[in-house]
């Protein structure tokens, strides 16, 4: 193999000479340094009010930053709880369903079928109660804590929701069209 690197390309050629043409002429624009008066010259005063004005601005914008930051928190939280109440319902509901059929369940599959089922209920019926509860500020710590407990089954209840939910969305893109 050749050796490249000796070798600058068009545009490396083209960015090195007009860098040496800057280098040149601000040497010889540059002018002597002039002796500072004994006042602060109009143009200090102005960088000074300038970096004050920057300054200021710079507190302002954290301000604002701030202010959007808090209205992003509330949002979230309405949004989480919101959401936490609906599947609270959701959950009551389908526990209510799961226990009307579990009498069908006992009729066409036997009892013991059936008592799985009003088990299934029970269990779901407690899942939504202890959701009802708890805030978002429990839930959030108790996922929290989860994950730090058990990473690898919280990465891989995260693909499972993420295939879920691609598979949904894609299926709803496939009926529109």
């Amino acid at each position: 193999m050749s050796d490249t690197s000796s070798t600058a390309t068009p545009r490396r050629k083209r960015a090195a000479s007009s860098t040496a043409k800057t280098a040149k002429t601000t040497k010889a624009t540059a002018r002597p340094a002039a002796k500072a008066p004994s006042k602060a010259s109009p143009r200090a005063s102005t960088a000074k009010k300038a970096a004050t004005a920057s300054t200021g601005a710079g507190a302002n914008w954290r301000d604002q930053a701030s202010d959007y930051a808090e209205q992003a928190k509330a949002t979230a939280r309405s949004a989480a709880t919101t959401a936490k109440n609906t599947t609270g319902e959701a959950l009551h509901g389908l526990s209510k369903l799961i226990a009307d059929t579990a009498e069908t369940v006992d009729a066409k599959l036997g009892p013991q079928y059936g008592d799985y089922a009003r088990k299934a209920a029970e269990t779901v019926a407690g899942a939504a109660k202890s959701l009802d509860d708890k805030d978002i500020d429990q839930l959030t710590n108790e996922a929290r804590d989860f994950v730090r407990k058990s990473p690898a089954v919280a990465i891989g209840a995260a693909a499972v929701v993420g295939f879920v939910l691609m598979r949904m969305m894609r299926g709803s893109s496939s009926d529109d069209a």
